[in-house]
């Protein structure tokens, strides 16, 4: 009846006041969302088209569309580059949660109980453009990450305790450094290409990796006896802390986007001048020196399936007990080519008090011994060299 008779009739069957009178200009209900564009854009203060749309799935057919077919038919063109769809919480059966079956906690709850970093980092570990899992459990293992990844920022920062970088930083690096700085510049790309993609999974487990895999359990264990054994003023302690400073820079800026508070406090944190906050600092452009060729992560990557090597044949000797630390051992390496640069990187790399390398007709085979001489009481190596003048 809302198109027929008059507004008199209209009124007196609906039962509203006589001087109740139709809006004839009412239009579809998604008119009004669908100008937006038009609304916040018309002052020069927001970018149009947008950067991006973003909204639940169910938007396809409603505020996407009204958006799209108004702003083409007035302007020409779309109102957003890109359009992005998520998907809803629902349970680790993926059922959808309500309150017969377990609402969801309200975001704040999780924030007071796990942190902020921690909620954005779950968000950043789910695909959002379907729908996302909700556990306590889930929860726990993106605490797990979150903490790996903050003491990662954590043990850089130690490391660098009376590092200066107007003044301590070294141009020549050991070829340990050059390496993870070789991976920095790898995870660099990875995670800007995965977030111009908006593939935050993608960036969770980029940076869970090289956290995890090649600084923690890598390259800061490797680096112990430059840092805490050398000089202060050693080149090779120098390399590792200037190396170590430009992991931090390059790593808080990298996760800033999820981790911000984290990042922040990181960036507050490091040794020297530097811009107010982390977020107002450039993406990083973590591009390597032309000299360091390919060639040498290529090697590298040779040497560490030795260590793995090493590593195993290490574990059988603790199971025997004929070991505790592996600094209790030497090792010698037969086969693969190495050389005796090699064997002084694998020894570093190892964390054992000598390493000899020797030809050999068939793959890499590795025997471990008891090393020899006393244990210094500085580095904990084991060397005949240890109390002699």
């Amino acid at each position: 009846f809302w198109f027929g008779g008059s507004d008199e009739e209209v009124a007196k069957t609906s039962g509203v006041p006589g001087d109740w009178k139709r809006g004839r200009e009412t239009l579809d209900v998604w008119l009004d969302s669908g100008s937006s564009w038009a609304a916040v854009g018309k002052d020069g203060r927001v970018k149009f088209p947008a950067d991006l749309y973003l909204e639940g799935s169910d938007q396809h057919r409603g505020w996407f569309q009204s958006s799209l077919l108004l702003s083409v038919a007035l302007t020409g063109k779309a109102p957003f580059q890109a359009v992005l769809t998520n998907g809803f919480v629902v349970d680790v059966d993926g059922k959808k949660m309500s309150k017969s079956r377990g609402k969801p906690p309200a975001l704040m709850e999780l924030v007071e109980k796990y942190g902020a970093d921690v909620v954005r980092l779950w968000v950043a570990s789910e695909d959002a453009r379907e729908d996302v899992p909700f556990s306590t459990e889930i929860f726990g293992r993106v605490g797990d990450s979150y903490r790996l990844i903050r003491n990662s920022l954590r043990i850089l920062l130690g490391n660098l305790s009376g590092f200066d970088p107007k003044k301590d930083v070294v141009k020549e690096r050991e070829p340990l450094d050059r390496y993870i700085l070789a991976k920095l510049a790898e995870l660099g790309k990875t995670v800007k290409e995965a977030y111009e993609s908006y593939n935050f999974p993608a960036v969770y487990h980029a940076l869970n990796r090289f956290c995890s895999v090649e600084l923690s359990a890598f390259y800061v264990d490797a680096c112990k006896d430059r840092i805490y054994c050398d000089a202060e003023g050693n080149p090779r302690r120098r390399s590792a802390q200037t190396t170590m400073f430009e992991v931090l820079s390059g790593l808080v800026k990298l996760v800033a986007p999820v981790l911000a508070f984290t990042a922040e406090e990181a960036w507050q944190s490091m040794p020297g001048a530097k811009g107010a906050s982390v977020h107002l600092e450039k993406f990083p452009e973590l591009i390597l020196p032309t000299a360091w060729s390919a060639q040498e992560v290529s090697k590298w990557e040779k040497l560490l399936a030795v260590r793995g090597k090493v590593n195993e044949a290490l574990e059988e000797q603790r199971k025997l007990k004929k070991i505790g630390k592996s600094l209790e051992a030497r090792v010698q390496v037969k086969g693969g080519g190495l050389t005796a640069e090699d064997a002084r990187l694998l020894e570093e790399v190892c964390l054992v008090s000598g390493v000899e390398v020797a030809e050999g007709t068939g793959g890499i085979e590795v025997a471990v011994f008891s090393a020899e001489g006393d244990k210094c009481d500085r580095c904990w190596k084991h060397s005949e060299s240890v109390g002699k003048k």
